[in-house]
């Protein structure tokens, strides 16, 4: 019943960040926990809430992760400190709420459905979940607030005060120190979280039980639809903001293999209502197709990166080859978005309801939303991958990828969130 998912997202946040850079980004985790929830959180008013906040914490570490790359140009100290502190404050605020919600929800639906989880283990999970927020949260801010000290930042010191060894100077230290300390208190952390979800995982009778009452809470072919086009959409629009590009070090860390994971999850989703096998095959070809593009920009920017750029007459065929592949994973993206169009003209077609009595006027008017969703990732792909080559022109085209899929983004969320709206009227 997702809970396998939302370990695995919680496997993310175990891991600190250093200063601005997170090697394992939240953002990941926490779209792998949102969909772990999408069925629990209709069972449970705890875990539906819980499923709010993550949301919100998707956005935010999803903001963040955006503007790293323009903040790690800028490098200012002061500027770093107060983008650390700002999001290690928003971050703690929603996941105490949305932990204690998970704790919470999830500890009574799995009593209620007979598994033996013992209080003792829900009671630490819950206990060292706070800690572990805190303190996550304090760590990572402790190595910037060292730049208070710095005296670059003072004016009219004399030659021995500027001298004198300040904590700025063990910056380094410090934060190799707090990032072991967060380390240790993630793997506490994430060990219980262990213990206390593998029961609610193995118990195949509570699963059962929650299998069960899902069915239950969402018979009828019209609930399907409506949960399978909500969940699915959903995942598409987190697809379409992994296929935005945000170079860092001459690599796009928005890696395109992510988006095709969320595609299948999608058509998966979707299948249980439309027949989607030729659209989760293109989207293993774009997984495949993505990985290859991935590797490759990796290997040139590692070989040929300099400061400015790594696209220089000795590293211009192996850039070619590396913006062809991109190409390609662009071309096959725009094919997986005319799917999402078929399936939502499908949708419309067998499963909403006019207010009124111009059904097919009001059909039409769907149809034409749909069709400038489909028209508008086109174009935002073909965009995207012509952007790719003229890079070499211009560095300022790297980022119209990130603008155009983000406004697209926006857009499908938009649409089919009305969409959504129509299909309720159904239920």
């Amino acid at each position: 019943m997702g809970y396998g998912l939302i370990l695995a997202g919680l496997s993310f946040l175990f891991i600190p960040s250093f200063g601005i850079y997170d090697f394992m980004p939240d953002a990941i985790g926490y779209a792998l926990i949102l969909i772990g929830l999408s069925k629990p959180s209709r069972l449970n008013g705890d875990l539906y809430n819980c499923g709010k906040y993550i949301k919100y914490l998707f956005y935010i570490t999803l903001v963040k992760l955006l503007l790293l790359y323009p903040l790690s140009g800028l490098k200012d100290e002061m500027t770093s400190m107060l983008y650390v502190f700002f999001f290690a404050i928003a971050e703690t605020v929603f996941l105490l709420l949305s932990f204690s919600s998970l704790c919470e929800g999830s500890y009574y639906l799995s009593a209620r459905a007979g598994c033996s989880v013992s209080d003792k283990a829900h009671d630490d999970f819950k206990t060292v979940s706070r800690f572990f927020i805190i303190g996550r949260a304090v760590l990572a801010v402790i190595p910037e607030l060292t730049v208070l000290t710095n005296k670059a930042y003072r004016e009219s010191l004399s030659v021995q005060e500027l001298e004198n060894p300040t904590i700025y100077d063990s910056k380094p230290i410090i934060t190799v120190a707090c990032a072991v300390i967060s380390l240790i208190i993630g793997v506490v952390f994430y060990a219980l979280a262990i213990r206390y979800f593998v029961p609610l995982i193995k118990d195949k009778a509570s699963r059962h039980e929650l299998k069960r009452r899902y069915e239950e809470e969402t018979s009828g072919v019209e609930k399907q639809v409506y949960n399978s086009v909500k969940s699915a959409s959903s995942l598409f629009t987190f697809a379409c903001l992994f296929m935005a590009t945000l170079y860092f070090y001459g690599w796009d860390i928005l890696i395109d293999v992510i988006a095709a994971g969320l595609m299948i999850a999608g058509f998966l989703m979707v299948k249980r209502v439309i027949d989607t096998k030729k659209a989760v095959v293109l989207s293993v070809v774009f997984a495949a197709v993505t990985a290859l593009s991935t590797g490759l920009e990796y290997y040139t920017a590692k070989t040929y990166f300099t400061d400015a750029s790594y696209i220089t007459g000795a590293s211009f065929t192996a850039y070619i080859i590396s913006a062809s592949a991109k190409a390609m994973g662009f071309v096959i993206f725009a094919a997986l978005l005319y799917y999402v169009y078929r399936c939502l003209c499908i949708i419309i077609k067998y499963h909403t309801k006019s207010p009124t009595f111009d059904e097919e006027g009001y059909k039409k008017r769907l149809y034409g939303r749909c069709k400038i969703l489909c028209g508008a990732g086109i174009a935002a792909c073909g965009s995207s991958a012509v952007a790719g080559f003229l890079f070499s022109y211009s560095e300022l085209f790297r980022f119209v990828g990130l603008i155009f899929f983000g406004a697209y983004a926006i857009y499908m969320y938009v649409t089919t969130t009305k969409l959504c709206e129509e299909l309720s009227r159904y239920i």
